[in-house]
């Protein structure tokens, strides 16, 4: 039987039993609105429509002054903005809250649903939904797209939406077609514009992956040397640790019975067990082994140098202890020449004393007894300096010494006059 015509269509469709459900999803500019409806009546108002289930996101992610998302200005620059840091972040927390709540919305609220109406425009916003790690998808014959222009999202335009998408209009065949030229109008720069962001979004696409690849590779080698190191780990550190504590006589046992010295272990920084060696003992015993087993190990490897026979260690033995022989001498000499240079400075300082005693000058006594003292002068001598010192400070503050010395001055002042006069009556 021929299809039965719209308007009958339309009435069957209203009269459904039970009422079908419809999903709305609305995703724009860091926004985000999804709710689920009961199809309502035709007497239902925007106010009294209840959504089954419904969430809403709003996050920062655009450029207030420049406009557009981060991701779509990081395609074509760098930009390094605490901003930006934030608005990167927002765009990756929004992604994630949005397919987390599809996803978990697929088992039950959009199972039921009979249509699920999407309006996402842009690539950013497509992709979120409908990418590779997109919850839905665009072959499942229930997803269509919003018909007409949508507000910001929020769960009142959610409401907004299912009640224009559930309501009929007939127009005139005249208000039809001026219904249809203005948006064609009206769509060449949007078109324009939704090629850019397209563009810019493939780019930043491409970016992503390439970091997302590159955080997999650093991943994946940082698993491999744990894994290394785990390995490493379980092998053998005797002579690790016996050359780390120094013991000679452990070493050599460890080497004669087979321990690998050019083995490197993880717990010791990589290194081998000579470079842990902390003695000449021990160095030693490496070298002694070399000697006794040349071809045995790679020593090149192990870092051991040269090997040490029993002859050549004598040898070496001999020439330390003559080497500290002839250093004891020298040292020997060296103190017997110090002594007889201080015997000489403490003689030179006791004449020079026993001469400053002697006069009356207080400066000069007083320095040579400081000498005396530094050189480490007779006690005997220093104190009669000493006792001498004192008379004369005495002597040059005590007044009756003063005037006593100012009579001698006056009496050889006037004796020196008598001698000229009487030398000239002559």
């Amino acid at each position: 039987p021929p299809p039965p015509p719209p308007l009958e269509r339309l009435r069957l469709f209203c009269t459904r039993r039970p009422a079908p459900v419809w999903a709305v999803v609305l995703c724009r500019g860091g926004h985000f609105a999804a709710a689920v409806y009961t199809l309502p009546s035709s007497a239902a108002s925007e106010e009294s429509l209840k959504p089954l289930a419904h969430r809403c996101f709003h996050r920062y992610v655009t450029r207030r002054k420049a406009g557009g998302r981060q991701s779509v200005a990081d395609a074509s620059k760098s930009i390094k903005s605490a901003g930006s840091s934030i608005r990167r972040h927002n765009e990756a927390m929004l992604a994630k809250e949005v397919r987390d709540l599809i996803s978990s919305w697929l088992p039950t609220h959009l199972a039921q649903a009979a249509l699920i109406w999407v309006h996402a425009p842009g690539p950013a916003n497509t992709a979120l939904l409908f990418g590779g790690q997109g919850p839905l998808r665009k072959a499942d014959p229930r997803v269509r797209g919003v018909p007409f222009t949508t507000q910001r999202p929020t769960l009142g335009e959610t409401s907004r939406v299912v009640l224009q998408l559930s309501r009929t209009e007939l127009l005139e065949p005249q208000e039809a077609a001026e219904l249809q030229r203005a948006p064609q109008a009206e769509d060449a720069p949007r078109r324009a514009a939704l090629e850019r962001e397209a563009e810019a979004a493939a780019s930043a696409a491409a970016r992503q992956l390439g970091e997302e690849r590159r955080v997999a590779a650093e991943a994946e080698a940082e698993a491999e040397l744990a894994r290394a190191e785990a390995e490493a780990a379980d092998l053998p550190s005797e002579l690790h640790e016996a050359a780390e504590a120094g013991d000679a006589g452990r070493v050599q046992v460890l080497l004669e019975g087979g321990a690998d010295p050019a083995l490197r272990h993880v717990r010791y920084g990589f290194r081998v067990p000579y470079d842990v060696a902390k003695t000449r003992e021990v160095r030693s015993a490496f070298r002694k082994a070399r000697a006794e087993l040349p071809e045995r190990w790679d020593w090149a490897a192990a870092h051991v140098p040269q090997g040490l026979t029993e002859q050549e260690e004598a040898d070496r033995e001999e020439r330390e202890r003559a080497k500290a022989r002839e250093k004891k001498k020298k040292a020997e000499k060296a103190r017997k020449e110090r002594r007889k240079q201080e015997e000489a400075e403490r003689a030179a300082a006791a004449a020079l004393l026993v001469e400053a005693t002697a006069g009356a000058d207080l400066a000069a006594l007083s320095a040579s007894i400081e000498k005396a003292q530094g050189v480490g002068c007779d006690g005997a001598e220093l104190e009669r300096a000493r006792e001498r010192l004192a008379a004369l400070q005495f002597e040059a503050t005590d007044p009756a010494a003063i005037a006593r010395r100012e009579r001698e001055k006056r009496a050889a002042a006037a004796e020196a006059r008598l001698n000229r006069l009487t030398g000239g009556a002559q």
